[in-house]
């Protein structure tokens, strides 16, 4: 019978345990449950352990009858630096040593306070051909996993291993994925992992610091369920209920989706020759009805959730269909990284029957070693003068060169918080930023009498309402609006032309409504296609619009360039 363990996931609002098979080839999932985490208890993975907590976990862990004596706890936290680096073949018990001696170079940071643990995530050919192995190394503050290691102890169990979320999913879900390349989204409480799996092996990982807890904010908050006034209620809501169809719920989602999409297509950019098998989704948020689709609208792909997965008996093991919360939790027993304390062995030779007798060994070592020390005495009488030689030297150098390592150790942080600043910053930065250049730019390329009526600016794009003379104008105004550096030009989208006549004045006006999409804030130009972002029907813009032309307004506009006969024309209207 495999060995059983006691698996423990701490979300922001909820803390998942599992106990489940350790290490086997079969895996299985014994007992479950849930319990809500007490605000301030954990922050980015750090623990603040109160004593009622504990309380409440040991409480709950002997009501559910779970009786293993060892615990794995698996975790997410922005303060897990990973870098994918590249070794050579060597066995794969040398692995570590491998990157223990080269993690100075991987992290520039005092590795005296962090743990390391890898995965391999297969092998590549360098430059001549030779075989080596790609590896996500990631280094965890010692710090943070104290914290781990003192509710074990508070709780009176074993810390067998800590693991990262994203190893844990991917255990759980590598034999579902194909020999293609599948996605696999974990979206929980404050963060969401995203996951791509090709062939059984883990090829791309990433973290997005946003999450459902605004979500269940939302419902909670929104009153029209008056049940809902806990976490658990509320995600009983929302898992019977598509609360994503809720102005609020849909605004409250609108970070996290915007920040998944941007790293699928981060990835995509960079495999554009890998073609994406399936997504599927887990975590709390597969619970919620409806964001599946809510990502299958934003990524343009088919999303689903994950059910069945081969090896494990997740739909016999738990009594409810919502268990995608538990998935991270369940994995985390198959095959932990292990940021583990390193122990000593102490375990004595045998002596008895069928053993070796330690005390003949010893002499027979020695009566060696005294052999061998008379012949390389005189050698040894050599070196050692010229050793000794060479160590003063060093010693003086080092003493030296002392007054750098703080400035280096200074250096190294530094470099930590920028990169860290910077990562933060690229999150942040859209065009809206550079809404007065746009308006520079709209000034200097409209026509004189082109009147401005509104417009609205979002970090997706741009909606303006404009008036002008005769419907040449119009034609004119929407080809110059293309050649905007900031916007996609097949984006710009006619959504009304209505025609006005001033009966005192004897005039007539032209107002028209014009939205397009902004580039992406990174992109530099080109001719990038946005049908599939603005739709046949111009609505892609969500919020910009209120609908699009008539079948009449359509025709209208689609004779506006015929207005415009030669370029002379167009300039002779244009002035």
């Amino acid at each position: 019978m495999a060995a059983k363990v006691i698996s423990i996931e701490i979300g922001r609002l909820l803390t998942r345990v599992c106990e489940v098979d350790y290490k086997a080839k079969t895996h299985r999932v014994h007992k479950y449950f849930t319990i809500p985490t007490p605000e301030g208890v954990v922050s980015d993975g750090v623990l603040s352990v109160t004593p009622e907590y504990t309380e409440a976990l040991k409480t709950a862990i002997a009501e559910n009858n779970m009786k293993a004596r060892q615990v794995v706890f698996t975790l997410t936290s922005g303060r897990i630096a990973s870098r994918e680096v590249v070794i050579p073949l060597v066995r794969e018990n040398r692995i570590a040593d491998v990157v223990k001696a080269n993690a100075a170079d991987y992290f520039p940071v005092d590795l005296g306070q962090y743990r390391l643990a890898y995965s391999i995530l297969g092998t590549v050919e360098d430059t001549k051909g030779t075989q080596q192995y790609k590896l996500l190394v990631l280094a965890a503050p010692s710090s943070l996993l104290d914290g781990y290691y003192s509710l074990a102890k508070a709780l009176k169990l074993e810390t067998a291993a800590i693991d990262y979320a994203g190893n844990s999913v991917f255990q759980a879900v590598k034999d579902k994925t194909g020999e293609g390349t599948d996605l696999v989204i974990k979206a929980d409480e404050g963060s969401t992992l995203i996951m791509a799996v090709r062939g059984r092996t883990l090829v791309f990982t990433r973290n997005v610091a946003y999450g459902v807890e605004e979500a269940i904010e939302a419902v909670i908050e929104s009153g029209r369920w008056r049940e809902a006034d806990t976490v658990g209620k509320a995600m009983e809501i929302m898992s019977a209920n598509d609360c994503t169809a809720l102005a609020e719920v849909t605004e409250a989602l609108h970070a996290l989706t915007g920040g998944v999409s941007r790293v699928v297509d981060y990835y995509m950019s960079h495999n554009s020759g890998t073609a994406i098998g399936h997504v599927y989704m887990t975590g709390l948020g597969a619970n919620i009805k409806g964001l599946s689709d809510l990502f299958s609208r934003e990524l343009n792909l088919p999303v689903e959730v994950l059910r069945e997965v081969p090896g494990w008996n997740f739909e016999k093991s738990f009594q409810t269909p919502f268990y995608g919360e538990y998935v991270a939790c369940a994995g985390a027993g198959a095959s932990p990284l292990g940021f583990r304390k390193e122990e000593k062995s102490d375990k004595p030779g045998r002596n008895g029957k069928g053993g070796v007798n330690g005390a003949a060994v010893a002499y027979i070592l020695l009566v060696m070693g005294l052999a061998i020390s008379v012949a390389l005495a005189g050698f040894s009488a050599w070196r050692y003068m010229d050793v000794s030689k060479l160590n003063m030297e060093l010693k003086t150098q080092s003493d030296g060169l002392a007054s750098i390592v703080p400035v280096y150790d200074e250096y190294a942080d530094t470099l930590v918080s920028y990169h860290l600043a910077m990562a933060v910053y690229a999150v942040t930065e859209n065009r809206n930023e550079e809404l007065v250049e746009f308006l520079e730019e709209l000034e200097s390329k409209m026509p004189a009498d082109v009147r401005v009526v509104s417009l609205t600016s979002t970090a997706e794009g741009v909606a303006i309402n404009m008036s002008v003379g005769t419907k040449s104008e119009v034609a004119l105004a929407i080809e110059q609006l293309r050649t905007f550096a900031s916007l996609y030009p097949s984006s710009v989208t006619v959504n009304s032309v209505v025609e006005e006549t001033d009966e005192e004045a004897g005039t007539l006006s032209v107002n028209f409504s014009v939205s397009a999409a902004y580039r992406d804030i990174h992109d530099a130009g080109g001719t990038a296609d946005m049908d599939g972002m603005t739709g046949i029907d111009g609505k892609g813009m969500d919020g910009l619009t209120d609908g699009a032309m008539d079948e009449d307004e359509a025709a209208d506009i689609d004779g506006l360039m015929d207005s415009a006969d030669d370029a002379g024309q167009a300039q002779e209207v244009w002035q």
